[in-house]
């Protein structure tokens, strides 16, 4: 296995720690962690710094029992949601180095960081810096950083992902603050891209990233996110309605919705899920077609109404064929049995793709962005930071 890497999430409701490497090219796990922070972050406002920092402080230090290791975590890829996210593009050349024009990591980094001094306005920051093809003297093209070729010059065409100052810049800073180093952002839709792109997904797509409290819709063009916009509404938002339904607590809403979703047995008798006072003050038995009213409700009447909104805004100035293209459907919210049957339905002109993780380890789609942020951080693209992110002091524990 190559050098070992940590890869950071923080989403609404939970901080997400792995720690990997690759081998061939495939990504491999060998820790993660994770931490609930309900309340201290709501649709990407950050609520509580104070109490953030205190948690991934705490994270920065990972014993394994199993292998009575400790991980120490000192650098890392930080994976961001993309709240308002936007994507250029941008060309720029160096000359190369070298006298005898042999091209090293040097020239790319250079190239790269004429790219990051692109001028944008005082309120935005470029989160990443995503190469799509470099061109050598002689109309050489090349995918990879072409390390080693000859030439004179270096030209590369990118992608710039630019974010609005206070996230990006709040997020990193919760990181740094509980002493680590952030090696590199990537925003999550390009790390969801990258595992896709492994894992035998159209080049050209509509990702729809299903989160507790925010859902990401992404166009992607040749495997790589073009432009991107986001909903206000994730899982959490259908256990409110169940609770409110159903006279219950958010706690029991949340262990219907994860246990039963929406009903697809055929049983020969009615089963009570949940026994509750309603509205009127008297005991009521809720039953399975209870449950599914209130999940059909909320997608019919919200959910798909807001995904098709949101894709008619992102979408207006592209031709109409793309609002045909494959939707891929992934997120931890994307668990929801019986989703997939009402995906189809609703969109049954396209097709619709759920995309899970394949990873020992990490086998969830709310580890999709993790993984894809691993093999970024394994995969030498010449992105911002030449340097790989460490994973420091590993030391046996005591038994």
């Amino acid at each position: 296995m190559e050098s070992r890497v940590a890869i950071i999430e923080i989403s609404n409701t939970f901080i997400r720690v792995i720690i990997g490497g690759s081998i061939d090219g495939e990504p491999v796990i060998i820790q993660k962690v994770e931490s609930p922070i309900s309340g201290l972050i709501s649709r990407g406002e950050v609520l509580d710094e104070q109490k953030l920092v205190s948690i991934l402080s705490e994270l920065r230090t990972i014993n394994d029992e199993r292998t009575h290791l400790t991980y120490e975590l000192n650098d890392v890829t930080l994976v961001i949601p993309p709240i308002g996210l936007e994507i250029f593009e941008s060309e720029k050349t160096t000359n190369v180095v070298s006298p005898s024009s042999i091209i090293e990591k040097l020239d790319i980094s250079n190239v790269i960081s004429l790219v990051q001094k692109e001028s944008i306005e005082s309120d935005k920051v470029i989160v990443d810096v995503v190469p799509d093809y470099f061109r050598l003297e002689g109309d050489r093209y090349s995918i990879e950083p072409p390390i080693g070729d000859t030439s004179n010059s270096v030209h590369v065409h990118a992608k710039v992902h630019v974010m609005l100052r206070k996230y990006a810049d709040t997020y990193k800073r919760l990181v740094e603050s509980a002493g680590m180093r952030v090696r590199r952002m990537c925003v999550s839709p390009y790390a969801i891209s990258t595992y896709a792109r492994e894992h035998g997904v159209n080049k050209d797509y509509i990702l729809v990233d299903m989160g507790a409290q925010i859902t990401n819709i992404t166009l992607v063009g040749n495997h790589a996110p073009i432009a991107t916009t986001h909903i206000l509404i994730g899982g959490n938002d259908l256990s409110f309605a169940i609770a409110e339904k159903f006279n219950c607590t958010e706690e029991q809403a949340n262990n219907l919705k994860e246990v039963y979703g929406r009903f697809e047995h055929t049983l020969a008798f009615k089963p009570c899920l949940l026994n509750s006072v309603n509205q009127e003050g008297e005991n009521a038995c809720y039953y399975p077609e209870d449950l599914d009213h209130v999940i059909e409700l909320f997608f019919r009447d919200n959910y798909f109404k807001q995904i098709d909104n949101a894709l008619m805004t992102m979408l207006k100035d592209y031709p109409q064929e793309v609002l045909k293209l494959p939707l891929v459907v992934t997120g931890g919210f994307s668990k929801l049995r019986g989703l997939e049957k009402m995906m189809k339905e609703r969109y049954s002109e396209q097709e619709v793709r759920f995309l899970d993780s394949d990873v020992i380890g990490a086998r969830h789609p709310k580890y999709i962005a993790l993984v894809g942020g691993l093999m970024c951080a394994t995969h030498y693209k010449g992105a911002l930071s030449d340097q790989r992110n460490k994973v420091n002091n590993i030391e046996r524990v005591k038994r």
